[in-house]
């Protein structure tokens, strides 16, 4: 019988696997060989946030449901104890990392030939979006009674029609504030809505 990749099997291969685990070698160095692998855990995150899961019991159930997927995700049995350790001992600015080396191939990939604005400066677009937390989780980010959040500032370069930065804030901060820590090229032009100017 033909094997058909998943969706998730297929977004998985634009993540360069040698570039991955010299990255996880730099920031997690030696590790105890039935520790779960930096490779398991990326995978459980990524289908975690894909599917809406909430809980590392939910992530694990699903993993579990396809065990056949494993050998063609390359990845370990993942019980929930296990990516909760992972989740809490390793850096987590690997993740931050891995996000600039996959940035820079879309840049790469992505240009669009020839000038679409008459502008001179690069044209960005920005925006603001509370993202919904648990209260109980979270209750440092509580914006209302029985409400919690934090606000995504994400700014879109026109040139390759990708993010080129994203901003967390608090979700009652002031956008603004979240604009001043962007660090914009010369010549820049800037678009966004009243939420920014208000």
């Amino acid at each position: 019988m033909a094997f058909n990749h998943t969706v998730l099997g297929q977004l998985v291969k634009s993540v360069p696997r040698l570039e991955f685990e010299q990255l996880a070698q730099q920031y997690d160095g030696k590790r105890r060989s039935n520790a779960l692998p930096r490779w398991s855990q990326f995978i459980s995150l990524l289908l975690g946030h894909l599917g809406n899961r909430h809980s590392l019991r939910d992530i694990e159930t699903a993993l579990a449901t396809q065990p056949s997927q494993h050998y063609h995700l390359n990845i370990a049995n993942v019980s929930r104890s296990a990516l909760a350790r992972a989740n809490e001992k390793l850096d987590p600015d690997f993740y931050q990392q891995l996000f600039y080396k996959l940035y820079q191939r879309c840049q790469q990939s992505g240009a669009i030939p020839g000038k679409q604005f008459r502008f001179k400066g690069k044209l960005f677009s920005l925006d603001g979006s509370l993202i919904d937390l648990s209260m109980k989780v979270f209750p440092w980010a509580d914006i209302a009674p029985k409400k919690a959040a934090f606000k995504l500032h994400p700014g879109l370069d026109h040139d390759g029609l990708i993010p080129a930065f994203a901003e967390v804030s608090e979700g009652l901060g002031s956008e603004m504030e979240a604009v001043n820590t962007f660090d914009f090229p010369v010549g820049s032009v800037l678009v966004f809505d009243r939420g920014y100017s208000s």
